[in-house]
């Protein structure tokens, strides 16, 4: 999985900083600076390979043209103060700003963690090798989904607002990783200022997971300073997750792991890992931050005015309450294992020297192709059209399960595959269709099209039916029995409502109206209900009215147009399927919100 968050250049630097690196002090007591470059006892080689340095570590070959532009050392581990000008869109060395052009965001946040199972196996493994074989898996699968992060959002434009075209450039990140998920609050710097992310300092459970900031620069080849093109970010990040758990799939199989999917068929999970420890291990642990409130307001202090720093001050004594009596900040792993002990769990080793089938492209590209079609034809249940990049997600979590040895290029393949044979939706075989929708690159499908049509058409047919409609006169009447004064309203807005009324009422068998939110639809809706009520031509007890939406509560709301029977829409069609409700040629329906219908 992979999320983003944005950084903004306004924040401060050093909270970012210190949220990212978990509070770890800059101190490295076995490190001496010899010509340049770092010596060490081994206690970061070791704290890199087992994936535990949450101080940060760059790029691993982070490019010297970009390195020069953020005025860093890529021989050195990122320093407290490099970390913090950064964050706010400033060069390590000299703190004046990377380029001419000033930026709003600093950095993205993307986030990348593997299912529950795999930190599992990784924490409770009986060596120390076992447990840093996994974290490498982790960050070789990290550091693949970044390359692939910046292949695509490395690119500089030109012109105002790229309208001369991009060009690429090189990129760098940071990357932060964490092991343990603490409850996470939202601090706001005062009342109107910044709002940083705080862990709250009780003991979490065990979870892995890799915080790479993105810097929001990119370097070209002839040295242009330009920012990262990031439109189709929000669009394309659950396809780099899901590139992420492929590669982490491949990485895992490598050591011997046995792995299959997530009950969701969207990561890769470690077999021998029960889904008992998975549960156990992946609580809630929710806390409140009625602690510090409570805490600032017996010193007199109001909570909302206070300063970042303040409230961070704050809750690192207040959040002491909400810890569990055991916990000392230090033995997390200790309260991990009693609590393993206490399910009966007890872990041996992930490393079965388990044997993936050897499959070859075809055979691979075919269950690829298979597992697409599936689960699209069940976004298709749901969803006339798709965002293509959906259908490219899809693909890279079909290669979760079949390899990919391809790389991004499996992706393209698979994608082709898909588009070129088609899928089957209900009990008919179904054409891809590629196209332009709100300038984005969407699908939809044949038989979804052929649906639309026959819709469209029987609409039309509905539209021209007016057998039913009512008479300008009865319409009148019910407008002055209803005791609203439409002629009173301001701007001609009650003459639209009249004339809504007079539209929808000797409308057709199938009328539609429009009208954004407070324009009076439900007070326009109170003649016309009374109108159909009076209408005895088809019985002398007047015309049904039922008020339709796709909740309960939007449906129940349109007993304000003095609608009776009132329900939502799935409930409805099954009565009407199994003949609990009947509906006739006196029956009107009206439905609410129908463009999401």
């Amino acid at each position: 999985m992979m999320t983003f968050r944005k950084l903004a250049a306004a924040s401060a630097g050093k909270l970012i900083r210190a949220y990212l690196q978990e509070n770890t002090p800059e101190t490295r007591p076995h490190e001496q600076p010899v010509s340049g470059a770092f010596l060490d006892s081994g206690g970061r080689l070791t704290s890199y390979y087992t994936g535990r340095d949450s101080r940060g570590t760059w790029r691993p070959d982070i490019p010297a043209s970009i390195a020069a532009a953020m005025g860093i050392d890529p021989l050195r581990p990122p320093r407290d103060a490099d970390l913090e000008r950064l964050f706010e869109a400033k060069r390590a060395d000299t703190g004046e700003g990377w380029s001419q052009q000033q930026r709003k965001i600093s950095a993205y946040d993307l986030t990348v963690a593997p299912h529950k199972s795999v930190t599992l196996a990784a924490e409770f493994a009986q060596s120390p090798a076992e447990a840093a074989m996994i974290w490498n898996a982790i960050d070789r699968a990290n550091d693949a989904a970044m390359r692939y992060v910046a292949r695509e959002l490395g690119w500089a434009r030109k012109g105002h607002g790229g309208e001369e075209g991009a060009e690429a450039g090189a990129v760098a990140w940071a990357s932060f990783r964490h092991n343990t998920a603490r409850p996470t609050l939202q601090v706001q710097d005062g009342q109107t200022g910044v709002t940083y992310l705080a862990d709250m300092p009780v003991a979490g459970d065990p979870h892995a997971h890799i915080h790479n900031s993105l810097f929001n620069l990119v370097v070209t080849g002839d040295g242009r300073v330009g920012s990262l093109d990031t439109k189709r970010l929000n669009d394309r990040v659950h396809e780099f997750g899901a590139y992420f758990q492929a590669r982490l799939a491949d990485e895992l199989r490598r050591l011997g792991i046995d792995v299959g999917y997530d009950g969701r068929e969207e990561a890769v999970l470690v077999r021998a890992v029960p889904p008992e420890a998975v549960e156990a291990f992946s609580k809630s642990r929710r806390q409140t931050i009625d602690f510090a409130k409570g805490f600032a307001k017996r010193q007199g202090l109001d909570w909302a005015s206070l300063s970042a720093e303040r409230k961070f001050g704050i809750l690192s004594v207040s959040g002491l309450a909400a810890r569990k009596k055991k916990y000392n900040g230090t033995n997390e792993r200790e309260i991990w294992r009693e609590e393993a002990d206490a399910i009966g769990w007890t872990h041996v080793t992930a490393l079965t020297n388990a044997k993936s089938p050897a499959l070859t492209d075809d055979e691979r590209f075919e269950q690829a192709y298979a597992y697409v079609a599936r689960h699209l034809a069940r976004e298709f249940e749901t969803a006339a059209v798709l965002a293509h990049d959906k259908l490219r997600t899809l693909a890279a979590r079909s290669l979760i399960g079949t390899g990919i040895a391809g790389g991004i290029h499996d992706i393209d393949r698979v994608v082709d595959l898909v588009e070129r044979r088609g899928i089957k939706v209900g009990r008919e075989h179904a054409a891809i269709m590629v196209g332009m929708v709100d300038e984005k690159v969407s699908i939809t499908n044949s038989a979804q099209v052929r649906i639309e049509r026959t819709l469209a058409d029987r609409a039309r047919a509905r539209a021209m039916d007016r057998s039913g409609a009512l008479t300008p006169e009865a319409l009148k009447a019910a407008i002055n029995n209803s005791g609203i004064d439409f002629d009173g309203r301001e701007q001609g807005h009650g003459a639209a409502q009249k004339a809504a009324i007079y539209a929808l009422g000797t409308g057709g068998a199938l009328s539609i109206l429009t009208g954004p939110a407070g324009a009076g639809k439900t007070t326009l809706l109170k003649p016309l209900v009374a109108a159909y009520r009076a209408d005895t031509r088809l019985s002398p007890t007047g015309r049904e009215v039922i008020g339709l939406s796709t909740g309960w509560k939007q449906a129940d709301a349109l007993a304000d147009a003095d609608i009776e029977r009132t329900v939502a829409l799935s409930p409805f069609l099954r009565s009407a399927e199994e003949g609990r409700i009947e509906l006739s040629r006196n029956t009107v329906l009206v439905i609410d919100e129908i463009s999401q219908v």
